[in-house]
C-alpha cells in the first residue's frame, strides 16, 4: 500500500467513527426526550377522567401508555376534554363497578370497548 491509500483508509475510519459516534449520541438524546415527553404526557394524562376510566375498566394505564400511538392517545385526551357527559361520567366513577358495555356516555366509547375486549 502506498501512502496516497494509508491516508485514504484513514479518513475514512475516522469518518465512520464519528458517523458512529454522532449516530449512538442522537439516539441516546431522542431516548432521552421521548421519555420525557411521555412523562409529561402521563402527567396531563392523570388529569382526565379518561385515566379513571381506563382503571375501572381494568386497563392498565401504563400499558395504554405505552403501546398506544402518540396521535391517538392525544385524540383520547382530546374527546375526553371536550366531552359534555363529565357528570354521568362521574356518577359511574364512584360506582366503581362499569362494564365496557355501559359506557354509551362516553365519547372515547367504541375505542375503550375495544380495549376491554382484547385484554380480555
Amino acid at each position: 500500500m502506498n501512502l496516497f491509500s494509508l491516508i485514504v483508509a484513514g479518513l475514512l475510519t475516522m469518518l465512520a467513527l464519528a458517523f458512529t459516534v454522532m449516530l449512538v449520541s442522537a439516539i441516546v438524546f431522542n431516548m432521552k426526550s421521548g421519555k420525557k415527553f411521555r412523562g409529561s404526557l402521563a402527567r396531563r394524562f392523570d388529569q382526565l377522567r379518561l385515566s379513571k376510566m381506563l382503571s375501572a375498566l381494568g386497563i392498565d394505564v401504563n400499558s395504554y401508555l405505552h403501546t398506544q400511538g402518540i396521535v391517538e392517545i392525544q385524540k383520547h385526551m382530546d374527546r375526553c376534554s371536550a366531552c359534555e357527559n363529565t357528570t354521568t361520567c362521574d356518577e359511574q366513577l364512584a360506582t366503581g363497578d362499569i362494564k365496557a358495555s355501559d359506557i354509551e356516555f362516553c365519547n372515547n366509547e367504541k375505542f375503550l370497548q375495544d380495549v376491554a375486549r382484547n385484554k380480555a
